[in-house]
């Protein structure tokens, strides 16, 4: 978090392909490997269903898109999520608005979406399904993708998106490449050990970060890693950023980090 003061923030590059493109490519190589689906029935809740899920089902979809009208954006979205969610091996989904970004960038028309697919599989299988519909195909024109990848958890366990979708809090968002093979070992623990001390800190977990090639696969980025940093509110975040800025423990890990995306944003209903 606050990385502007001790890095250069790469510019983020837009993917050379649409998002409808990327998807596309990753059913047709999901396609290929046999499904094993178990899933929960789909008349439960967003939150029963995860917390149900035995097995480790630590797959996220993670879409940050530029509108191109807000308007026509949030209306095929909506079409589109309402389509997404009658899919079995959709557990939850929500989205996020982000107000602080490092960098020259309008944040209007910018919004932050998360899905938690119940496995890679299902991921891709869904996407079979869903690709030749009028709301997917409405939807994706109506965007520019900035950020897209595939995450799972770094740990290994579950993680309940429900815990980032509190009305009021604050979420941060970012992904970012180690610049030495240790860039995540004893510094980035020290870090994050010490938010602790915050007013307002609630809990962060970090994530493996898969890319797609130019053939729509996903690959796992080396050496790259995302996390979900949350707040309680607005006001405990904003009062906490400068003194962990001048933290010894910032100063000694920051450097090590090259961001590739950064937003704080609030999550919306």
């Amino acid at each position: 978090m606050f990385f502007a003061k001790y890095l250069k923030l790469k510019t983020m590059k837009k993917l050379n392909s649409s998002m409808a493109l990327l998807f596309f490519g990753l059913v047709i190589f999901m396609s290929c490997k046999q499904a094993d689906n178990s899933n929960d029935n789909t008349n439960h809740s967003n939150n029963q269903k995860e917390q149900k899920m035995e097995q480790k089902t630590n797959v996220y979809e993670l879409a940050i898109n530029k509108a191109k009208d807000w308007d026509a954006f949030s209306d095929t979205r909506a079409k589109f999520v309402t389509v997404l969610g009658k899919e079995e091996a959709t557990l939850n989904e929500g989205k996020w608005k982000p107000f602080f970004t490092f960098g020259e960038m309008d944040l209007q028309p910018i919004l932050i979406g998360m899905t938690h697919w119940s496995s890679m599989e299902g991921f891709g299988e869904a996407g079979m399904r869903l690709m030749p519909q009028e709301e997917a195909r409405n939807y994706f024109a109506t965007f520019d993708p900035v950020v897209y990848g595939v995450l799972e958890t770094v740990d290994g366990e579950p993680f309940n998106m429900e815990t980032i979708k509190v009305e009021g809090s604050v979420v941060e968002f970012a992904v970012r490449t180690g610049k030495t093979p240790d860039a995540f070992g004893k510094n980035h623990a020290i870090f994050f050990e010490s938010l602790k001390k915050y007013d307002g800190f609630k809990f962060h977990r970090e994530f493996k970060y898969y890319e797609m090639n130019e053939q729509g696969m996903p690959v796992a980025q080396e050496n790259t890693q995302a996390v979900l940093i949350v707040w309680e509110s607005p006001e405990k975040f904003q009062a906490a950023a400068s003194s962990i800025m001048q933290s010894p423990e910032a100063a000694a890990f920051m450097p090590l980090l090259e961001v590739k995306a950064y937003f704080a944003a609030s999550p919306m209903k």
